[in-house]
C-alpha cells in the first residue's frame, strides 16, 4: 500500500560550508511504497524532490510490492551532516551533491558492494565500489522568454558576456544566481565552472557589475524568472527548469554549447547498515538497463547511456573522482568563497 507519510516542506538557512551544521536532520517530505509494516524493509534517504522520483519508486514496487520502502527528502547539507554524526537509520543515501557525497565515501562512511559485475555502467559514472551514479542533470541558464528575442539567446558563455555588457542598462539588477555561501548545489557548479573555463571570472565580475541577487534555492529563481522580476537565472538544473516551463510559459531553458555541466545524482549504502539484500536489489534495480532505460522515459531524469550524450558533444559529465575533494579543503574554499565575492558583490 502506497501513501503518504508527511508532505510538509521545510526550508532551512543553514550556511552549507559551515563547521556548525544542524544537530537535527530536517526531514521535507516522505512517501511509502508497498506493504506498509511497523519497520520498513528500506529506508531511503534522498535530496531527489519526490515528484522526479515518485515513478522509479513506484515502478520498483510495483515489481516488489512485498518490499516496503519509505524515502525521506532532506538537504543536501543535511544529508551530509547526519550521515557525518551517524545519526540516521537509512539504508541507502541518494544526494545530487556530488563533492559531498565523496568526501563521505573517501573518509570511510560508505559500504563497499559487488555489483559492478551486474551492470554495465561508465567508469565515470562510479567510485570504486562504493559510490555509484544513477542519473544525469543537465545544469543550463533560463531566460524570460518574452524579453529574449531568438537572435539573442546566447549560446556560449562567451555569448552571454557580449550581451550582459552590450545590454547594460536593461539587465541591471535582472540577473540571478545561486549563493554559493549558503547553496550546496551553487557552490559544486560555481567551482566546476572554474575548473573548466576561464571565462567564468569574467561572466562572475560581469554579473556582479550589474547587481545581480544572489538565491538560495532554483524554484524561487524560476518563480522570479517566469514572473520577469529577473530575465535571466544562471547554473539551473534542467529538468526542474523544463519540467516548470511546461506550465511557466515564460520560462526558455538553454544549455550552453561551449560547454553544459551534467550532474551525476549519487547513492551509496552507509557502513552502518548490516543487511544489504534489498538495497542492493534495488541499486540493481535503478543501475541495470531495464531501469536506465525507465528512468530515460519515464522520468524528467536522463539515464548514464542516453543519446543526449552522442547528440550533444558539449554535454560533458563531471566525473566522480577525488578531484571533487579540491575545493572542499578549508583553505581552497575559503580562497574561492572569497574571489568569487569580490567578483559578484560589488
Amino acid at each position: 500500500m502506497r501513501y503518504f507519510y508527511i508532505a510538509l516542506l521545510i526550508f532551512s538557512s543553514t550556511s552549507f560550508f559551515s563547521d556548525l551544521f544542524a544537530s537535527s536532520l530536517n526531514i521535507e517530505a516522505s512517501l511509502s511504497y508497498g506493504d506498509e509494516k511497523d519497520e520498513p524493509d528500506l529506508q531511503i534517504l534522498g535530496a531527489i524532490d519526490i515528484d522526479v522520483f515518485d515513478p522509479v519508486l513506484s515502478a520498483f514496487s510495483r515489481k516488489n510490492p512485498r518490499i516496503s520502502i519509505t524515502y525521506s527528502m532532506a538537504s543536501t547539507a543535511d544529508i551530509y551532516d547526519a550521515v557525518r554524526q551517524e545519526n540516521h537509520k537509512y539504508d541507502l543515501i541518494m544526494s545530487s551533491a556530488m563533492d559531498l557525497q565523496m568526501k563521505l565515501v573517501n573518509d570511510g562512511f560508505a559500504k563497499p558492494i559487488d555489483i559492478l559485475e551486474e551492470v554495465d555502467v561508465p567508469a565515470w559514472s562510479h567510485w570504486q565500489d562504493k559510490l555509484f551514479g544513477f542519473s544525469l542533470e543537465p545544469i543550463g541558464l533560463v531566460l524570460s522568454a518574452s524579453h529574449f528575442k531568438k537572435e539573442d539567446i546566447p549560446i556560449t558563455r562567451r555569448n552571454l558576456v557580449s550581451y550582459l555588457r552590450a545590454n547594460s542598462e536593461n539587465m541591471q539588477k535582472k540577473i540571478v544566481t545561486y549563493d554559493v555561501r549558503t547553496s550546496g548545489a551553487g557552490f559544486l557548479f560555481a567551482t566546476q565552472d572554474e575548473r573548466k573555463s576561464n571565462s567564468f571570472w569574467r561572466l562572475a565580475e560581469v554579473m556582479g557589475g550589474l547587481n545581480a541577487h544572489l538565491s538560495c534555492c532554483s524554484g524561487i529563481m524560476l518563480d522570479a524568472v517566469n514572473d520577469e522580476e529577473f530575465l535571466l537565472a544562471y547554473n539551473i538544473i534542467g529538468s526542474y527548469a523544463e519540467k516548470r516551463s511546461r506550465f511557466q510559459k515564460n520560462l526558455k531553458v538553454v544549455y550552453f554549447q561551449d560547454y553544459t555541466h551534467l550532474l551525476l545524482r549519487t547513492a551509496f549504502i552507509p557502513k552502518t547498515v548490516t543487511d544489504e539484500t534489498k538495497i542492493i536489489e534495488f541499486l540493481g534495480f535503478i543501475l541495470n538497463e531495464t531501469g536506465q532505460n525507465f528512468i530515460e522515459k519515464e522520468t524528467d531524469m536522463i539515464s548514464l547511456r542516453s543519446s543526449i550524450l552522442k547528440e550533444n558533444p558539449h554535454f560533458k559529465p563531471i566525473r566522480l573522482d577525488t578531484g571533487l575533494l579540491v575545493y572542499l579543503d578549508r583553505l581552497k574554499r575559503e580562497r574561492f568563497l572569497e574571489e568569487w565575492s569580490s567578483a559578484l558583490i560589488q
